[in-house]
């Protein structure tokens, strides 16, 4: 070990694999994150490239979300202030791991503003705070989401329909309160009442104004059904890491579930503009009659999702649009080498490790 500045620099060494051969494999995730909180995805979300994508693509969201005054008491309140979309120091990171295939439920992560959103319990600003959305999550293991099932799914059933309107019904419009409800009796509904997390999840969410289970209308606002459609289009999966599965030097073999093989990471406007630049490439005629990019504006936006998504999408839940795998094209590009056109790495974010809020040490 070697101190530079006060800080621990650790010479990466090969390592070898603390995860059990029978169940191991490779997988590559992505993650935007202020670049304060660097590119280990300790107690973090992530996503594979399709799976990102979903999550990335809201962002050309917000500047309709946020001024829409019903999202200011719901649960989209809080992605207009959500660090990890609006932090003016972005960066998007790729994340080569080895796992433990053995996945456990999904772990919502979240980067704490002095409240965890799910809880509502205290918690330490700057840190990740994680809310398992099972009924019950293996910290060891990887948890694992798939994005069409939890935020396009297929109808509740009546039985669990009836529990969680006779369970929190009277919490449904206050997404806050719904979702301490939901936990409390998640073990009964998910039990014996046959409802999924993704029902639990979207009752909430979808009770007053919440968008994640809102279903699209003719009467929806565009965004809303922008936002709903997103998973129909990119589909893909959401990953937890949490602390207490990562592999460490002195991990037994089959102790743990996760280890970082690689990370590379770039800056968000470089990659923001290589998907700006790709859709507005497909709906010249489109983007041409709003004039100048502004992709702040409803006409740009809406050029934007009419292009990705097919202009149905505004008021129904007919998709289509680009092929998704141009989509993810252009965002998996932006990783390439800069002779090849991608964008150029941001070398402390793939550096700097933040742990309870502080900087633990420089990996080189």
């Amino acid at each position: 070990m070697k101190v530079l500045g006060g800080l621990a620099l650790l010479l990466a060494a090969p390592a070898t694999s603390k995860i059990d051969p029978r169940y191991a494999m490779n997988v590559t995730v992505y993650h935007l994150h202020p670049k304060k909180t660097g590119a280990r995805p300790i107690n973090m979300d992530t996503g594979d490239a399709e799976g990102d994508l979903y999550f990335y693509l809201d962002e050309f969201l917000l500047p309709l979300e946020c001024v829409n005054a019903a999202s200011k008491d719901n649960f989209s309140g809080g992605d207009c202030k959500n660090p990890e979309r609006v932090d003016p120091d972005l960066v998007v990171s790729k994340v080569d791991l080895e796992v433990d295939s053995r996945f456990t439920a999904y772990s919502a992560c979240n980067l704490c503003n002095g409240t965890d959103p799910f809880s509502r319990q205290p918690c330490v600003i700057g840190t990740y705070t994680c809310d398992c959305e099972g009924l019950w999550c293996n910290k060891g293991h990887v948890g694992k989401s798939n994005i069409s099932q939890k935020f396009a799914p297929v109808a509740t059933t009546p039985k669990c329909g009836d529990s969680m309107n006779r369970t929190c019904g009277s919490a449904r419009q206050h997404v806050k309160d719904c979702g301490v409800c939901m936990a409390r009796n998640a073990i009964e509904l998910l039990g014996k009442d046959t409802c999924s997390a993704a029902d639990l999840f979207r009752y909430c969410t979808s009770g007053g104004h919440g968008h994640f289970g809102h279903q699209c209308s003719a009467t929806s606002h565009d965004w809303e059904c922008w936002r709903s459609n997103l998973p129909r289009k990119t589909g893909g999966f959401w990953y937890s890491t949490l602390k207490e599965g990562q592999c460490q030097e002195n991990s037994a073999t089959g102790s743990c579930g996760w280890k970082i093989r690689s990370m590379t990471s770039v800056r968000n406007d470089c990659l923001q503009e290589k998907l700006m630049t790709a859709v507005e490439g497909a709906g010249l005629d489109c983007f041409g009659a709003c004039g100048p990019r502004n992709a702040t504006s409803p006409c740009w936006i809406g050029c934007f999702f009419d292009t990705a998504l097919g202009p149905k999408a505004r008021n129904s839940t007919v998709v289509g649009g680009l092929p998704t795998e141009m989509l993810v094209s252009a965002f998996t590009s932006s990783f390439d080498s800069e002779a090849q056109g991608g964008c150029p790495v941001v070398p402390d974010a793939t550096k700097l490790l933040v742990i309870n809020g502080t900087v633990d040490s420089i990996v080189v």
